[in-house]
């Protein structure tokens, strides 16, 4: 990993208009990416977790502003740069899978005619070309006779081969850094571990760093070397995956940890986090986890605790780290060394 970070996010801050009020779907956000490592975004759905990668893209509906806070891309200020500036970064420097690829690609058009789009926007070629590099990368991510699938229309296409084609749209002009917002939800376990290994060959070959954006912590042990904890729009937790996994020290991810199903464990009930996330119009006053959290005291509901760094790149944002730390003890203490 290089010292100098390719993105840097600072105490981002994104809300919405609405009828009802103003909804703050991230409040303070900041981490950075390295170049050609994976950064896992975690949470439940709400947390803020696809926000946050469409405030760096520059892809808000009309709604949405960024209320606060720094993006540096390369060093570049992202938030004062002109849209028509951006849209030569977008999809050329920057690129995102989307997580459902039915919505995200144009039924009209063939999945040639949508990778060519891109690769002509951004690259001084022309048509002939651009199609070669389509059916090219549409045989890097392993979609079969990628001559006949170019002039396909996504409805022809199977959910794998359909997210296979968003991946080759994504990487169509080599980015040096990709969001992947929930990439495998919609698919089988088997397309699914496909799709994981994929990328992970993919960021091998194009040297791209990768913000993986999921609520399943399985995938971010798969794919992840470092990984932010989100939770009704903040961060909760940051760590390596190693540190994470082995010492998770903020309840919420002690709790999405807990309902992991292991072989170790032989309850018949899953450990399951009680309630929901919080409505975003109405977070609760201290810290936001509080209403949900088993340690929680009068001091979580009069003051947010501050993310503060425990260990070296380990932070937490939690008052009540030693009473974790006894907790996890004594539920691991059935467990084998």
């Amino acid at each position: 990993m290089k010292n100098k970070p390719i993105l840097q996010v600072k105490d981002l801050k994104t809300y919405f208009h609405s009828e009802d009020g103003m909804i703050k779907a991230v409040d303070g956000v900041s981490f950075e990416v390295y170049p050609g490592e994976t950064l896992g975004i975690v949470g439940e759905s709400g947390c803020g977790k696809s926000v946050t990668s469409l405030t760096v893209m520059r892809l808000l509906d009309k709604n949405g502003r960024i209320a606060g806070g720094e993006i540096l891309f390369e060093d570049k200020d992202i938030l004062s740069i002109p849209e028509n500036k951006m849209m030569k970064i977008r999809g050329n420097d920057m690129a995102m899978i989307f997580q459902e690829p039915m919505t995200s690609l144009n039924p009209v058009y063939t999945i040639g005619f949508q990778i060519m789009e891109a690769i002509l926007l951004h690259q001084n070629v022309g048509k002939s070309e651009a199609r070669k590099q389509a059916i090219d990368m549409l045989r890097k991510v392993g979609i079969p006779e990628p001559e006949k699938r170019v002039d396909q229309y996504p409805h022809e296409l199977s959910g794998g081969m359909r997210q296979r084609a968003m991946i080759a749209m994504a990487l169509s002009c080599n980015p040096k850094l990709l969001f992947a917002d929930e990439p495998t939800t919609a698919l089988d376990v088997t397309i699914q571990a496909q799709i994981l290994e994929l990328m992970i060959k993919l960021q091998e070959d194009f040297g791209m760093a990768i913000v993986f954006i999921t609520h399943d912590l399985g995938v971010i042990a798969e794919t992840a070397q470092r990984v932010v904890v989100m939770y009704a729009g903040k961060v909760v937790e940051y760590a390596d995956v190693k540190t994470l996994f082995k010492s998770p020290r903020h309840p919420y991810t002690w709790g999405l940890m807990n309902a992991i199903p292991s072989i170790h464990v032989t309850k018949e009930v899953l450990y399951n986090i009680p309630g929901v996330v919080p409505d975003p119009l109405s977070f609760p006053d201290g810290c936001r986890f509080r209403t949900r959290c088993p340690l929680a005291t009068e001091q979580c509901a009069k003051n947010e605790p501050p993310l503060e760094e425990i260990e070296e790149g380990h932070k937490s944002a939690c008052w009540h780290i030693d009473k974790l730390i006894d907790e996890i003890r004594i539920s691991r203490a059935g467990e084998p060394a």
